[in-house]
């Protein structure tokens, strides 16, 4: 369960940071500063209730660069369509020998978002599980 708790929170980090970038040519209208971000995954292959995840994050758009956490983290955003109030995308991400293929989209507003991924993982030793993630942001203050 460890190993996918690390995994939960690299899916987290760069669904945000997909989202928050300044790299592409629209950027979303949202707030830098401390955001509380929460998510609730479920794994299909699993009966049982993933607990949710709760979790603050400093976000400034310079942090937040994906040409830094997708090179660090060997994935490739396939697809991405980013407007001031929603985006789109598609990635395919290769960590600790399993691929990693999903799809997800966030609708912002100034001060909150909330969104879906879905993503698929394979080559693990327990084969392919099929993830559901809903996220919802807030920013609650600066940065500390």
């Amino acid at each position: 369960m460890k190993k996918f708790t690390m995994n939960k929170k690299f899916i987290i980090t760069l669904l945000l940071s997909s989202g928050l970038s300044t790299a592409y040519a629209q950027t979303p209208d949202i707030k830098e500063g401390l955001w509380e971000i929460s998510s609730q995954a479920s794994i299909v292959e699993m009966p049982m209730q993933m607990p949710a995840l709760t979790q603050e994050q400093c976000f400034t758009k310079q942090s937040m660069s994906p040409e830094n956490i997708l090179q660090q983290n060997n994935c490739q955003i396939n697809n991405m369509d980013i407007q001031p109030d929603r985006a789109n995308w598609s990635m395919t991400c290769q960590q600790e020998g399993m691929t990693m293929q999903g799809s997800g989209n966030i609708k912002y507003q100034k001060t909150s978002f909330s969104g879906v991924f879905d993503l698929t993982m394979s080559g693990g030793s327990e084969g392919a599980m099929h993830m559901h993630t809903e996220l919802k942001g807030r920013y609650i203050g600066k940065c500390p």
